[in-house]
């Protein structure tokens, strides 16, 4: 720290000269000194001098003084006075010859350190326009003059105000930079050092009022807690803040709404003013009620049965939700049978103690303050049970003949049920009803059905089911000598032989024919011939029809008639001549010639005319054996005849029947 020079201002002390000394008289006593000094300031500073005065009650002529400063001798002078430049205790004491006086009391010089000044200011940062005040602040009572600097600049009081320690500034863009200042004592050479800097930063254009909404989500669900918060971008302090709704005020720069409720929706402004200085700017809040879930369930059908899943979903247009899930009112929670993936709820395997109103509510997943309202309930019911499905003929006949149509029904009491049939376990249609068209006997079996929805199946009872084959229509051919030998009338018959009354349907190449009665004629025309019958027996009760007859061509027997006929025209003609070889055989044997007659039916005229005896005698004589032998072979005969017809007729005709009225009919083919 500077130091000041101390004036000591020693006043002159007057010792009067007696005429004793001038004379040449005793010694003089010299009386004790005082000490004081030139100035009036009670506090001194380091960088000012002080003068000290030895002052001697007694006048005297050639005094001399000798100076201390806490007990050290400093110096011996003719003068009264010292210059001290810095504090101590200083003592004094005056001296002639062989005379000195005591030590004067201690006089104590206090000096002190100029003190630092301080710029003093609220406010480091400006806008254009705005006033700003610094202060120039020095501890103590003394009186000062203050100067004051801009960098290295002194500012003059024509370029600002300048009153007493306080320089205010109307700002302008340019006025930002390190501000100084420095005192001064008034009628002293006391000057301080300049204070520390003080900056001010001045910006160049109007403050920009930031708002900011916490939390920063578009829309503010009731029940939230939402902050609106205002500032300044360039990060100024000093603002006052004053938030508006409509006739509602708020003194403060954070406006907290605790409950959001829909009545808090609407415009919001922020006014921020300092210095005379007004800025203002708005935001929308956006409060609206949570989106409400929809609860549905993942089937058609709401009452279930033991054993089968159960699904039921809580939806909402946004995977930023988890789900709470209710029923009789009282949260559920997830365990070995119940569990919760995403936003379903799903039940693994039903029972009965599951029934009741079941309802959802989303939570937000990051909101976590934030629960919508609860859904509707949704009635669940789980019966004790399972029924099996009902299975059915529609027709409830003990069996079924082959061409008729057999139709089953399968029903399963709930809705969503999905059918699927079996026959002695190999599937067969996926429908409620299973009809069989045209049933043939390879139709007879156990029939079950299987009712399933989702992923639960419920297996029915078996039913039986059989199937027999119609009574068959036979088409057999009947017809008088007269009409084979004409072959121009044929007549037909059909027959089923079960017992029952039957009429008959007549069928010419599938086309059916008129007549209802067991006999048809066919006239052997040029077409006729060529065409096939059938017929089949027809009733009003089941079975309402038989199988259908085999086919018959009039053409094929006509021409195996014909050919019958010729061959039994050879074969009467045959048994004729043998008839009559016979007899001459009879008539020409002699018989005393034992020979062993030959197979033949002939015998040679030169076997005739070895015979010895007569002809009549050989026949009387051996009539019994000879008949015999004519019997045997006119018989052997008439068999092969007949083995002959039969094979014709049975292998043209498959099987021909003997009718009481001594006819034969054939069977067409």
């Amino acid at each position: 720290m500077e130091t000041f020079k101390i004036i000591l201002l020693t006043v002159a002390v007057c010792v009067q000269v007696t005429p004793q000394e001038s004379t040449g008289g005793p010694p003089i006593q010299i009386p004790k000194p005082n000490i004081s000094k030139n100035s009036t300031h009670e506090v001194l500073y380091s960088t000012e001098t002080v003068t000290l005065h030895c002052k001697v009650s007694i006048r005297a002529s050639e005094l001399q003084y000798d100076w201390y400063k806490d007990s050290v001798h400093l110096e011996t002078d003719h003068q009264f006075s010292i210059s001290v430049t810095n504090g101590g205790s200083y003592e004094c004491k005056a001296k002639n010859g062989s005379s000195e006086s005591e030590k004067s009391d201690s006089y104590t010089i206090t000096l002190q350190d100029l003190p630092e000044p301080q710029v003093q200011s609220d406010w480091t940062e400006a806008f254009p326009g705005e006033k700003v005040s610094l202060q120039c602040v020095i501890p103590g009572s003394e009186t000062w003059t203050y100067m004051w600097f801009k960098g290295s600049e002194t500012i003059s009081s024509d370029e600002t105000s300048i009153k007493d320690n306080t320089l205010t500034l109307s700002v302008k863009s340019n006025d930002g930079g390190p501000y100084m200042c420095q005192a001064k004592l008034k009628d002293r050479t006391v000057e301080t050092a300049k204070s520390k800097a003080h900056s001010l930063t001045v910006y160049g254009s109007e403050p920009t009022v930031v708002l900011k909404q916490d939390p920063s989500y578009p829309e503010i669900y009731t029940g939230e807690q939402v902050k609106l918060t205002c500032s300044i971008e360039q990060n100024t302090s000093k603002w006052e803040y004053k938030w508006q709704k409509d006739s509602v005020e708020v003194n403060s720069q954070t406006y907290t709404i605790s409950n959001a409720t829909l009545d808090r929706n609407g415009e919001y402004t922020c006014t921020i003013s300092r210095r005379g200085m007004t800025f203002a700017k708005s935001t929308k809040l956006n409060i609206r009620e949570p989106p409400r879930p929809e609860l549905s369930i993942d089937s058609q059908w709401k009452s279930f049965y033991p054993n089968e899943k159960v699904i039921l979903k809580c939806s909402m247009n946004s995977n930023e939700w988890g789900y709470e899930w209710f029923r009789n009112g009282a949260q559920l929670s997830g365990d070995k049978e119940i569990s919760f993936p995403g936003n379903t709820l799903s039940i693994r395997s039903a029972k009965a103690s599951h029934s009741g109103q079941y309802s959802c509510r989303g939570k937000h997943r990051k909101r976590t303050p934030v629960t919508t309202g609860q859904t509707e309930a949704l009635q669940l019911h789980v019966h004790d049970n399972t029924p099996k499905p009902h299975i059915r003929k529609y027709q409830w006949f003990d069996f079924f003949y082959t061409g008729e149509n057999i139709q089953l029904g399968c029903n399963m009491t709930g809705d969503g049920w999905k059918y699927d049939w079996y026959k002695d376990s190999k599937p067969l249609t996926s429908h409620p009803n299973h009809t069989i068209n045209s049933a043939s006997l390879s139709d007879t079996g156990a029939y079950h059905c299987k009712a399933k929805r989702g992923d639960f199946p419920v297996d029915s009872e078996s039913l039986q089911v059989r199937v027999e084959a119609r009574p068959p229509a036979v088409l057999s051919l009947e017809t008088e000598l007269s009409d084979i030998m004409s072959g121009n009338i044929l007549t037909l018959r059909c027959n089923v032989s079960d017992g029952k009354q039957w009429s008959y349907a007549w069928f010419e190449n599938e086309k059916q024919l008129n007549g209802s009665s067991d006999m048809y004629k066919v006239t052997a025309t040029e077409e006729t011939i060529k065409s096939e019958f059938k017929c089949k027996g027809i009733r009003t009760e089941r079975p309402l029809y038989s199988a259908l007859s085999e086919g018959f061509t009039a053409n094929n027997i006509i021409l195996k008639r014909k050919i019958l006929l010729a061959i039994s025209g050879c074969v009467i003609c045959c048994i004729v001549f043998l008839i009559i070889g016979c007899l001459v055989l009879r008539l020409t044997r002699k018989p005393e010639k034992k020979e062993t007659v030959q197979d033949d039916l002939f015998f040679s005229m030169a076997d005739s005319k070895n015979q010895t005896a007569s002809p009549l005698e050989e026949y009387m004589d051996n009539s019994p054996t000879e008949m015999e032998e004519c019997e045997e072979k006119e018989e052997l005969l008439t068999d092969r005849v007949s083995d002959v017809n039969v094979d014709v007729v049975i292998k043209d005709e498959d099987s021909p029947a003997a009718e009481p009225n001594g006819l034969t009919s054939f069977k067409g083919l």
